[in-house]
């Protein structure tokens, strides 16, 4: 196994990737609480404030061919909206402190674990914190529809969290990427303000985006989170037909697979040179 994006894609399931999820893992249990519940909410008010706030306000969404309210329309992409900016904050920021100003880095890589291992486990835990995340907003949505404020397919949304998980990896390997470069966490806001807000507010998650360009639309829809957003309307919204489900779920399993690979194997690079040379 020569190649290094092969060999970075399959550590994945290596023990030492593992090790470091775990140990993750058990430092966040030891204030679940705080570390759980603020960050857990914040999509749900997010939800609070355009699906039910904005959404008296908006008429009904056009979604092939069909009529959606917008609160119910929105339900979806504040899912894909979670499933984004979770993991890649969580590798923004957290993954920097253990790296920069804990050392926790230094110590793992001072044992077995090789860099791309550390960066497997960085990501696992990323994708794991969405999963957690949507997992509340999967709820908080299962009770607006128990209250009759929206209508979606309830009995699927416990599919969505694990599509979130195996998402967030590719999230995750894209943060870690300004993780190595930033010199300072103050130079986070760059990363955060031009990449982070606008990719996870313009994905289709909270406002329709399309192009009559044809090469604007393909951009668009090789955007990982739209392709997300779209197929979690799809599968949710009970109007709409099968056939949308197919394309973004084909069209999701392969960006996100290529930009894992792509991302994970310039973090890679990128991170070994920054803490090893």
């Amino acid at each position: 196994m020569k190649n290094p994006s092969v060999k970075f894609l399959f550590s994945f399931a290596d023990w030492r990737s593992i090790a470091v999820l775990w140990r993750n893992t058990l430092v966040y249990l030891r204030n679940w609480r705080t570390n759980f519940i603020p960050p857990a909410m914040e999509p749900v008010l997010f939800f609070l404030a355009f699906g039910v706030g904005l959404g008296v306000h908006v008429d009904g969404m056009e979604l092939h061919g069909k009529t959606i309210p917008y609160v119910t329309w929105v339900a979806p992409g504040l899912i894909a909206y979670t499933a984004f900016t979770t993991p890649f904050y969580e590798a923004l920021y957290s993954a920097y402190v253990r790296m920069f100003y804990q050392k926790t880095w230094d110590g793992i890589l001072a044992t077995q674990v090789e860099v791309r291992h550390l960066i497997w486990g960085e990501i696992l835990w990323a994708g794991l914190r969405g999963f957690m995340n949507s997992s509340i907003v999967c709820l908080v949505i299962a009770v607006f529809h128990f209250m009759g404020l929206i209508h979606i397919r309830v009995g699927l949304l416990p599919l969505l969290p694990p599509i979130v998980f195996l998402c967030g990896w590719t999230f995750a390997a894209f943060s870690l990427i300004f993780t190595a470069l930033v010199p300072a966490i103050n130079h986070m806001n760059y990363p955060t303000f031009l990449v982070g807000m606008p990719l996870g507010l313009t994905s289709n998650t909270y406002f329709p985006l399309s192009s009559d360009n044809p090469a604007l639309q393909f951009l668009i829809e090789l955007n990982p989170i739209y392709q997300l957003a779209e197929g979690a309307r799809a599968l949710l919204i009970p109007e709409l037909p099968v056939a949308p489900l197919l394309h973004h779920s084909a069209w999701l399993a392969l960006t996100t697979l290529t930009f894992l690979t792509l991302f994970g194997t310039i973090a890679n690079k990128l991170i070994h040179k920054r803490i090893l040379t």
